[in-house]
């Protein structure tokens, strides 16, 4: 289903649920990280970015604002196809959760894998607020605490959570864990450490 402009988009996604949305950057009645940001606020289905801007800042932009993937045109088609099988296949992984009921305490932090939920604690350790996590910043948090300890390199985060090469692309994963860290407040910070060119650690 193709919505050409920001209203008629917003107008399909209120009568709509999708699997994924490709997304240009440029509508005639408005930018698409605006539209992708409206979205974010509703659904934590997959958005890929599909645009003729192939700068690393407007990348960034449409990244921080909730995007999962982005790619330039022209477009290579067997690429498209197989980001968008990846994309699915993730967000799919995602909502259907894991059969262990395992949770995971950290400071400050609860994973509950069987529901695929992330909780922040109050100072008592009770549940205080639910983190609504993208399908792809799920991904990177459990191989983060998957490899607890241990450097985990940006290509080999990208292959685990997009299981694809990166392609040198490591400013995707740079800018989703931007966001996760946000999304965990403090936790982030404490938590999540990054080593410089390289990759990040997960450690309290």
């Amino acid at each position: 289903m193709a919505a050409p402009t920001v209203a008629q988009a917003k107008e399909v996604l209120t009568k709509n649920n999708f699997d994924l949305i490709l997304l240009d950057m440029m509508l005639p009645d408005g930018e698409g990280t605006e539209l992708c940001a409206h979205i974010r606020k509703k659904s934590v289905c997959p958005i890929i970015f599909v645009s003729c801007l192939s700068d690393n800042l407007t990348k960034i932009a449409a990244l921080q604002m909730g995007g999962d993937d982005y790619i330039t045109k022209p477009v290579n088609y067997e690429e498209l196809i197989a980001r968008i099988q990846v994309n699915i296949r993730r967000a799919k992984q995602y909502n259907q959760g894991k059969s262990e009921g395992e949770e995971l305490t950290f400071p400050g932090l609860l994973l509950k894998k069987q529901q695929r939920e992330v909780w922040l604690l109050a100072e008592d350790g009770t549940p205080q607020s639910l983190v609504e996590l993208s399908p792809m910043e799920y991904g990177l948090l459990l191989c983060l605490i998957d490899h607890e300890g241990q450097l985990v390199l940006y290509e080999d985060l990208y292959q685990s959570v997009w299981r694809a090469e990166d392609m040198g692309d490591v400013r995707t994963v740079m800018v989703h864990v931007s966001n996760l860290r946000k999304k965990l407040g403090d936790c982030g910070k404490n938590l999540i450490h990054t080593v410089r060119s390289a990759g990040y650690i997960f450690k309290e």
